[in-house]
């Protein structure tokens, strides 16, 4: 899948002079969240910004399941013995690879990709010793829930400040007080 997203953007910016293949992002959540950061990883010259949210990045502590299906099986027979092995990608193992910016988030009690998931990858990548940012929705589970404001605003000016280069931002999300109701109500 990466390779045919690397490959849709660059015909894309044949015909379109308005794409600037020098500030491409990706953003992905759960499996997509593996995806984003992977293309960090294979494509690092290419992807310059990558969120990652709640991704399965460890496949070997992820849903069994979901890595059989789309990881490939390769059945073994040996004898009267039939066995399966299929080998599961690791984000952790090509943390050296990485050159860009990568925000990695998770929620604390997600019920559908532990955080252990995210945990695991930034440890790699703080061994490899790279720089990332990372961000914990606190009693929020694989949605973000309730922080899903608050999180599309976080993931929005990452990309602002890291493909535009734009670092206006002050520590209050202005947009988010815009939206509730002032002291003393309406």
């Amino acid at each position: 899948g990466l390779t045919d997203k690397k490959a849709a953007a660059e015909q894309l910016a044949d015909r379109h002079r308005f794409i600037d293949l020098e500030r491409v992002g990706i953003y992905g959540h759960s499996g997509g969240g593996f995806m984003s950061t992977a293309a960090m990883l294979v494509y690092p010259d290419f992807f310059k910004v990558a969120v990652s949210s709640s991704g399965n990045h460890e496949n070997d502590v992820y849903n069994l399941n979901w890595s059989e299906k789309h990881h490939g099986v390769k059945e073994v027979v040996k004898g009267d013995t039939v066995t399966f092995e299929y080998s599961i990608e690791k984000n952790s193992e090509l943390a050296r690879n990485l050159k860009g910016h990568l925000l990695l988030t998770t929620g604390d009690m997600d019920n559908n990709v532990h955080p252990a998931n995210t945990y695991r990858m930034a440890d790699a990548l703080i061994k490899a010793n790279k720089r990332f940012d990372f961000f914990v929705f606190p009693g929020q589970r694989h949605g973000y829930g309730t922080m899903s404001d608050y999180w599309f605003w976080l993931r929005a000016e990452y990309f602002v400040r890291h493909l535009l280069g734009d670092d206006r931002w002050s520590a209050n999300i202005t947009e988010l007080d815009v939206e509730r109701d002032p002291p003393g109500g309406r």
